[in-house]
């Protein structure tokens, strides 16, 4: 009995282990030449203002920041990422800085330094969004091997792939709505303090962007359907009303006052001219609604497939999920139309530079998650023609994203401004064909820096400053990315003996 129970053991660590592992090899082989974005580097520098490092907003950064007390330029975010990085970045700098001090200059050390945070921040994120969304999945009885194959679909075949290059806010926000969801599912199924751990995690969602009260609400919701109410909301809203009192502190320490937003200050202190009535949520709304699902630029169906994979299965096989599983999925919906409202009206449409519409990817993700394993306990009892168009809409999924990678999303955005606007997506596949045959030709390329004119990935970066190092660096990448579909295929053993530990 003893080595059965320990061989069980050894078989359910395997599988967290090897998302461990392939959440690092991805990263590894997604990662740019730099942070990933403008957004997570401006988010670093607060994490170092936070720790005495240096001030909120770089003065170099001379377009970001809107003026608080005594004219002080502060951020225009919230804080939650920055207090992720900030660990990160101060074990980065004292371990690597005085390696590097005297063999690089100071801008060649940020950059490694750089780099560094955001490898490490995303490698942790994306860890645990793996095993958060296995765990979530098997919660809802889900087998082993579809649970894996449900977060393996998760990370390759929606944007969250793309975020994890980025390395912008979204997939934290990701992990901690897994996080909510499988801690509440815990504590529908048992005891323990699991319903303050989904208040801490919807609580730290919040702190990083302040519309995450959406889905902190939607997920009181949704237990409050299937559980005990009273008692659950007595755990759970305690760190989220702590966590709205820390973004209020925040705020007012930075402009003296607790009932505004960032955006309604930098709407007041954006000069009027040029500047349509009701900005900064000045955007025609049935446009922003409407462009969320079927623009070819931000259409989320678009972008994730997987979503019209879980509508095919939801429509032939909808009756025969189970209670709980319906009612979460019906919750998510509801969540999603609330943030695609929400964001409808504002200017700056989709989040603009960026890989799809970015302020509406986590309840897209989160729905995206439930489609393969469906797929896969319920393809028997849906059609041939069916099955075959479902597949072929996750290959097509798996395809988009990996495209999604490869060169930096600013380039599209700068394309379209000459031109170019048959759609992001057609935009990708020209461009990569262009970058196939011998390079993207200057009338495409206008105004578009050399960084993004070559894959985003760091070796093909390094072709720029360092051609030597790039040479092995390449090659290393290309035995990486061979490996790649290894441990996709040693994930899922290790959850289909999961099955049969016996």
């Amino acid at each position: 009995m003893l080595t059965e129970n320990r061989a069980i053991i050894v078989l359910s660590m395997r599988t967290p282990f090897c998302f461990i592992l392939l959440a690092l090899a991805v990263c590894a082989a997604v990662t740019p030449g730099n942070l990933g974005s403008i957004d997570a580097r401006r988010r670093l520098q607060v994490a170092r203002w936070l720790r005495g490092s240096g001030p909120e907003v770089s003065p170099g950064d001379a377009a970001f920041g809107i003026a608080g007390r005594n004219g002080t330029r502060h951020a225009w975010f919230g804080i939650g990422q920055s207090l992720v990085l900030l660990p990160i970045d101060a074990v980065v700098n004292g371990a690597v800085s005085p390696f590097l001090q005297s063999r690089f200059s100071p801008e060649k050390r940020e950059q490694v330094v750089e780099l560094l945070d955001a490898f490490f921040m995303q490698f942790v994120i994306t860890s645990f969004v793996l095993i958060a969304g296995y765990q979530v999945l098997l919660s809802f009885g889900f087998s082993p091997l579809a649970s894996a194959a449900g977060v393996v679909s998760l990370l390759f075949g929606t944007t969250c792939l793309q975020y994890v290059q980025s390395a912008q806010e979204n997939d934290l926000l990701l992990a901690l709505d897994l996080g909510a969801l499988w801690a509440i599912e815990r504590w529908r199924r048992g005891s323990g303090p699991w319903a303050s751990v989904a208040g801490v995690a919807c609580g730290l969602a919040i702190l990083t962007r302040l519309p995450s009260v959406l889905d902190a609400a939607v997920f009181a919701l949704l237990l409050c359907s299937i559980g005990n109410a009273r008692q659950f909301l007595r755990e759970y809203l305690p760190p989220i009303v702590g966590a709205l009192v820390i973004d209020r502190l925040y705020h007012w320490m930075r402009f003296g006052e607790f009932l505004s937003t960032y955006i309604g200050i930098y709407a007041r202190q954006s000069p009027p001219q040029g500047k349509p009535p009701g900005f900064p949520f000045s955007y025609p709304f049935w446009r922003g609604f409407l462009g969320t699902l079927f623009s070819p630029d931000k259409s989320i169906l678009l972008f994730d497939p997987l979503l019209l994979v879980l509508a095919l299965v939801a429509v032939w096989r909808w009756r025969n999920f189970d209670r709980t599983l319906r009612i979460t999925l019906q919750y998510l919906v509801a969540l999603l139309v609330g943030y695609i409202a929400l964001y409808a009206k504002y200017f700056d449409f989709g989040g603009d530079v960026a890989w799809a519409h970015r302020f509406v990817t986590v309840p897209v993700q989160l729905l995206a998650l439930f489609a393969v394993p469906l797929l896969l306990t319920q393809s028997k009892a849906i059609s041939a023609l069916g099955r075959g168009a479902a597949w072929t809409l996750v290959a097509a999924s798996v395809t988009l994203q990996l495209a999604s990678t490869a060169i930096a999303p600013n380039l599209e955005v700068v394309q379209r401004a000459f031109g170019y606007d048959r759609g992001v997506v057609w935009n990708r596949v020209v461009n990569l064909a262009e970058l196939a045959s011998g390079g993207i030709p200057p009338s495409r390329a206008r105004e578009v820096p050399i960084e993004w004119r070559s894959l985003y990935y760091l070796p093909f970066q390094l072709r720029l400053r360092f051609p030597d190092l790039a040479v092995w660096a390449i090659r290393g990448w290309l035995i990486l990315v061979l490996c790649l579909p290894l441990l996709v295929i040693a994930t899922l053993r290790a959850a289909a003996q999961a099955e049969r530990p016996g």
